[in-house]
């Protein structure tokens, strides 16, 4: 039988490897969030188990909506998905807040305060956060081969600038997903501070659909 790998070129061979090394690094980066809040380290999910869940339920959801008619592709939303987060095998889970600006743990109140608001990124830390993601991206799309390298690329400028539906809509599940994890942790422990992630949910989504899965999982608080 003919050998499959003859004649591929090694550079894409080579390129290939490099996309699996780093795709494999999102495994071990844990969510920040998580750490900062309390949760233990060995319950603490990683990016990569957050990607997955975040691509899971945007296709699904996505899959729902274009039943109802909405002009939306679940392929390009799952591939949006999958994707959303992967710069951070390079950069890590970088906070919206500065880390230093955390109280000491042994000033709880305050602690407890500051992670239970929701916080936003300044411009600076924005702009830092975005750089130092575009570098993880460019230095990967430099290895991989043409076709490959140009449909990352796309995905990353759309995820980058939110102009498409599907973008806008994964990042509505990427929160919603955010929360619903969050009160997974909650059921483990319910004095961990998690409040941020519940006000979040209620200001960044209005897909009609997102929103009854969010308030159908508050919903259960009542029922308890």
């Amino acid at each position: 039988m003919p050998d499959p790998s003859r004649g591929m070129p090694a550079d894409a061979v080579e390129g290939f490897l490099g996309l699996a090394e780093f795709a494999s690094k999102l495994k071990s980066v844990p969510r920040t969030g998580w750490l900062d809040r309390g949760v233990p380290l060995l319950q603490v999910e990683s990016v990569a188990d957050h990607s997955v869940g975040v691509a899971l339920l945007a296709w699904g959801c996505a899959l729902q909506r274009r039943a109802e008619g909405a002009a939306i592709s679940p392929e390009r939303v799952l591939m949006l998905a999958i994707l959303h987060d992967f710069a951070e095998a390079e950069t890590g889970d970088l906070t919206p807040y500065d880390p230093a600006t955390i109280p000491d743990e042994h000033e709880l109140a305050a602690r407890r305060a500051f992670l239970e608001t929701r916080h936003h990124r300044d411009p600076e830390r924005a702009a830092a956060k975005r750089d130092a993601e575009d570098a993880a991206v460019q230095e990967l799309l430099a290895i991989l081969p043409n076709a490959t390298r140009s449909a990352l690329r796309d995905i990353w400028d759309d995820l980058r600038l939110g102009a498409s539906t599907e973008a806008r809509f994964v990042k509505q599940v990427d929160r919603l997903e955010t929360f619903l994890q969050s009160r997974r942790y909650l059921q483990s422990d319910s004095t961990l501070p998690m409040a941020s992630f519940r006000q979040e949910v209620f200001e960044s989504i209005d897909d009609p659909l997102l929103s009854a899965i969010r308030d159908a999982a508050l919903a259960d608080d009542t029922r308890d």
